[in-house]
């Protein structure tokens, strides 16, 4: 248990510091994310998940509990951050489906999705391994690849890249894109 606390302190000044960036470069998206999630929205999605929160997910949701949906915008790329509610509702959608058999698509329990493209594609913590790593889970896929070792390592880089200047914002689309480094 120790180890998470310094992890969700870090994070809590990670967030801190994309909170700042997003007031100064990208207002309208910022106002597009929802108050942050009270503890009985994280308790009831423990429950609903039947298995307690990684803390850096309660964190990031205590930061901002998803964004309008009606809004145009993306946290990262194409993906948009999902609320509480949205979680559940998705775990549940994606479980059932893995259980009925009639899906191609390869879903595990473990996975908690937090990020979704609305087009049935997400990013999940991986509650199965150690650290808890992210997951990029794409509809077809059987093999679904791992993105960070942690929240915390894939929220510090990519705030780090936003304020090296390495995003653009499509205005059209809402996509948050990372420039091309070649």
């Amino acid at each position: 248990m120790g180890k998470s606390t310094p992890a969700a302190a870090d994070l809590s000044e990670i967030l801190a510091r994309l909170e700042r960036w997003l007031g100064k470069h990208r207002p309208e998206f910022l106002r597009a994310l929802c108050p942050g999630a009270s503890q009985t929205d994280l308790d009831d999605l423990a429950s609903e998940l039947g298995r307690p929160l990684p803390a850096d997910l309660r964190t990031l949701l205590s930061w901002h509990n998803g964004q309008d949906p009606d809004a145009v915008g993306c946290l990262e790329q194409n993906w948009r951050l999902m609320s509480s509610s949205e979680i559940g509702t998705a775990e549940k959608e994606l479980k059932a489906a893995a259980a009925s058999g009639k899906s191609n698509d390869h879903w595990d329990a473990a996975w908690i999705p937090f990020l979704d493209d609305d087009a049935g594609n997400y990013v999940c913590l991986d509650t199965s391994r150690s650290g808890v790593p992210l997951r990029e889970v794409i509809l077809g896929r059987s093999n679904q690849q791992l993105l960070a070792a942690s929240l915390t390592a894939w929220l510090e880089d990519f705030v780090n890249a936003v304020e090296r200047g390495e995003y653009v914002e499509d205005p059209e689309r809402g996509a948050f894109i990372r420039k091309s480094t070649s």
